[in-house]
């Protein structure tokens, strides 16, 4: 049970419910010191059905499974945990020493080394460190530069190949940590997402959960219009139709937000939070009738924007685990996923069945290796450019940001 200890504290993150799920954490860890371990598995099974894919609790279960003698529950849950973590090593833990000489279980070895392995963009490209903390990107044509939005310093930066970052914009009024960007596609607008986080520099806990969408002209960088949310939301991601209209992810009252070209409003478009735990990443398809949705918990969903209702996507195959996507961006009937929240991370492509509504295989494009935390990415002549090392491990435990110089890179998949 190596990973249990640590899980309770992080489990609150993210759980509106998460008195409940403590307690029931607390009865389950009180069970296995008893050893009492089919309770123990029975609250660590309660808490995956509540609140899935989290991985101390999923690793736990595996755990209670192989401590109850039911080894083939044991090696199927193993079989999702490595999903999210493949560098573990079993072995090592006396909780699974029932299962070691299982020939299914050294099957899972060797599918961790599978997911280990390192694959390499086709391409990466590297910029001086900015003390920025780069987390969203988008790319500007006509000039032929990239945006660049930070966390720590809320500004944005503009980088062209073999040139220095050159600072864009700095953070104005009612604006704090860029999540997300885009240029319209009329290449006028600039449009900004921003949330206000520990991480920001100039945070403020008066502010907290305070949300932003900024309007910029491309031509001179002047600030056009804010669009403002007080506490209890955070901006995590925006995408911009052919006709002008700008969607928005909000990852904590996990609903879509949009400010229409006709109206310019900032409004809600689709209640999400029945169904969604953590909203990140959106994307269109391909005639812009549906937004693609990343929920960082539990997989994708699929948002018709004339009902306004969305459907999860069925997943098709036992090695498909959506868990931990940011960025999620349309592809010729696939889409592709950077994960942030898996060991190690990695960049999937997800293919789609014919009508959009499930998922029927994958393939890794980028694992391991130069691969940092991706997070965002922005279309460039049909390739895919996206940030590879977004630093959120450069934050000590006072929140004080060390990025010890760590280069910008931007990874390019053809």
């Amino acid at each position: 049970m190596k990973k249990a200890i640590y899980s309770l504290l992080i489990l609150s993150t993210f759980v509106s419910s998460s008195q409940s799920l403590r307690e029931l954490y607390q009865k389950g860890l009180k069970a296995y010191e008893e050893k009492n371990y089919e309770e123990f598995r029975e609250k660590m099974a309660t808490i995956d059905s509540m609140r899935p894919n989290y991985p101390a609790v999923v690793y736990n279960l595996a755990g209670g499974y192989a401590l109850t003698g039911n080894a083939e529950m044991s090696i199927k849950v193993l079989n999702k945990y490595i999903l999210m973590d493949a560098v573990q090593d079993f072995t090592k833990d006396q909780d699974f020493q029932s299962i070691l000489d299982h020939t299914d279980f050294l099957k899972i070895q060797e599918k961790q080394k599978e997911l280990s392995v390192t694959i390499e963009p086709a391409e990466t490209r590297t910029y001086p460190a900015i003390e920025s903390h780069p987390e969203s990107i988008t790319y500007y044509k006509k000039h032929k530069a990239y945006f660049v939005g930070g966390v720590r310093d809320g500004n944005i930066w503009k980088i062209k190949e073999d040139e220095v970052p050159q600072l864009w914009v700095e953070s104005p009024k009612n604006s704090w940590s860029v999540m997300g960007l885009e240029v319209s596609s009329d290449n006028k607008v600039l449009w900004a997402c921003t949330s206000s986080m520990s991480n920001y520099a100039e945070y403020n806990q008066s502010e907290e959960g305070y949300a932003s969408v900024l309007k910029y002209d491309l031509k001179n960088g002047k600030l056009l219009e804010t669009f403002a949310l007080p506490g209890g939301h955070n901006f995590g991601d925006l995408i911009i139709d052919d006709k002008g209209n700008v969607f928005i992810s909000d990852g904590i009252a996990n609903k879509l937000y949009w400010i229409s070209e006709d109206d310019q409003q900032l409004e809600e478009f689709a209640d999400l939070s029945k169904q969604i735990f953590n909203l990140q990443g959106l994307t269109f398809d391909a005639d812009q009738k549906n937004i693609y949705l990343s929920d960082y918990i539990d997989g994708i969903y699929k948002l018709n924007l004339e009902s306004r209702k969305a459907t999860k996507l069925r997943i098709e195959k036992d090695d498909i685990l959506i868990k931990g996507i940011d960025g999620l961006y349309f592809d010729d009937d696939s889409l592709i996923g950077m994960h942030n929240g898996t060991n190690p991370n990695r960049v999937v492509r997800y293919f789609l069945s014919a009508d959009g509504n499930s998922l029927t295989g994958k393939e890794t494009l980028v694992q391991a290796g130069s691969l940092g935390e991706p997070t965002q990415g922005t279309w460039i002549n049909g390739s895919l450019h996206f940030i590879m090392n977004s630093p959120w491990g450069a934050y000590d435990q006072d929140g004080n940001f060390n990025p010890e110089g760590e280069s910008v890179i931007i990874g390019v998949i053809e």
